[in-house]
């Protein structure tokens, strides 16, 4: 392979990239819940700090929301039902 197709190559792999604002957003946790936790139009202002905290990612214009991790006692409060 030469230096040629391998910038063809890296051209055609920027070109597919998309750069921007998310347009769309994917959450494992609910928006726009009670809590207040988070609200959609917050997440779409606020993206970039978001991501930068950790909370969020940006992949192909979807904005993906990160939840907060459960702790031992939330998760067995949840999800175990004693027989």
């Amino acid at each position: 392979m030469s230096i040629i197709d391998l910038e063809r190559r890296l051209a055609r792999i920027e070109a597919g990239r998309r750069t921007g604002a998310p347009t769309a957003i994917l959450s494992d946790h609910p928006i726009g819940d009670p809590a207040g936790d988070l609200d959609v139009a917050g997440a779409l202002t606020n993206w970039e700090r978001l991501v930068a905290e950790g909370e969020a990612s940006v992949r192909n214009g979807v904005l993906y929301l990160i939840g907060p991790e459960m702790t031992d006692e939330k998760w067995a409060a949840r999800y175990v039902t004693e027989q």
